[in-house]
């Protein structure tokens, strides 16, 4: 007996049950007719395993490509809301910086005025010193003079 099928199930038919078939037994049309179905039966298997392999290849694929576009999709929305968000708040900002400028730069010229003002008003005291001086001296002048 070799490797043939066959020959295996007549042993274990003998072996287990005590009945001796020959090659000739028409229960042996049924293995034969069982082991063709089987082959078959695994091709078809095979060709729908097949199938379907290929069906969720591309089925992944596909979602691949969808998941890749939405996230795309999602970071632009993203970076567009805090580019928008950026220039809201440096516009913001620099509103806020060009008020306290103009507060700072207003208080400076202010507080230029007033000294100016003092300023004006000290050199105009000191011409009237100076006048009333020259007065002074041109009466003493002329009450000293014979």
């Amino acid at each position: 007996m070799g490797d043939d099928p066959t020959d295996k199930l007549l042993h274990e038919i003998a072996s287990k049950h005590g009945v001796a078939l020959d090659r000739e037994d028409p229960i042996l049309i049924v293995q034969t007719l069982h082991m063709r179905l089987l082959a078959e039966s695994r091709s078809a298997h095979q060709a729908m395993l097949e199938d379907y392999r290929t069906t969720l290849e591309a089925l992944l694929d596909r979602w691949g490509t969808e998941t890749k576009t939405k996230a795309e999709r999602i970071v632009t929305a993203t970076l567009t809301a805090s580019t928008e968000t950026m220039k809201a708040e440096m516009a913001t900002h620099t509103t806020d910086v060009a008020r306290a400028i103009r507060k700072d730069v207003t208080a400076v010229l202010e507080q230029t005025e007033t000294r100016m003002r003092r300023a004006t008003a000290l050199g105009y005291l000191n011409l009237l010193a100076a006048l009333v001086t020259f007065l002074a001296a041109v009466v003493v002048y002329w009450t000293v003079r014979p």
